[in-house]
């Protein structure tokens, strides 16, 4: 099966009801989460960066400012890599 003809099956399966690609079905997802797992950031919101390679693992991040250095301010930053279960999303 060719690439353009892999294509035209999956548009006709989007047809069907209830079946949502997957750019729709990110987009009614919240975009921030609230992490399950005890981190040390874990009370902060944590924004959903997007999927991982592997299925059910997402990249999520979050930094807070920490103060003053040189007259910029600098951030901590934590980039996490989880699997769905290990936190939930929020609005």
């Amino acid at each position: 099966m060719t690439r353009t003809e892999r294509l035209a099956a999956f548009e006709e399966l989007t047809k069907l009801p209830g079946l949502k690609r997957a750019s729709v079905f990110a987009d009614e997802l919240a975009d921030f989460a609230q992490l399950l797992i005890d981190h040390p950031a874990a009370s902060r919101p944590w924004k959903v960066l997007g999927p991982a390679e592997d299925s059910g693992f997402w990249y999520l991040e979050s930094s807070a400012p920490i103060g003053k250095v040189a007259g910029r301010m600098d951030y901590q930053r934590f980039r996490l890599c989880l699997h769905e279960t290990h936190f939930e999303r929020t609005k």
